[in-house]
């Protein structure tokens, strides 16, 4: 999936708040670090607009996971 250009962006995050989808999105993202320690690679809005550019959710983006910090979660999660 390719990133998104700033007016692209600001096109979909407009539609998003209109429709209500914005808040559920950045509920998402916040649920993904919470219960499952998942980082993303990109800025949340980014993200957001992405996933619903794609019509799909954040937590099935696996290839924009940043593994190095979810698995530094993880290590600290251990000592």
């Amino acid at each position: 999936m390719e990133k998104l250009n700033k007016i692209e962006l600001e096109k979909i995050l407009l539609e998003m708040k209109e429709n209500g989808k914005y808040k559920e999105f950045h509920d998402m993202i916040l649920d993904d670090y919470e219960e499952h320690q998942i980082v993303y690679k990109l800025e949340p809005d980014e993200m957001v607009a992405l996933a619903y550019k794609n019509g799909t959710i954040p937590f099935k983006m696996k290839e924009f996971y940043d593994w190095h910090e979810m698995n530094l979660l993880v290590e600290e999660d251990l000592e």
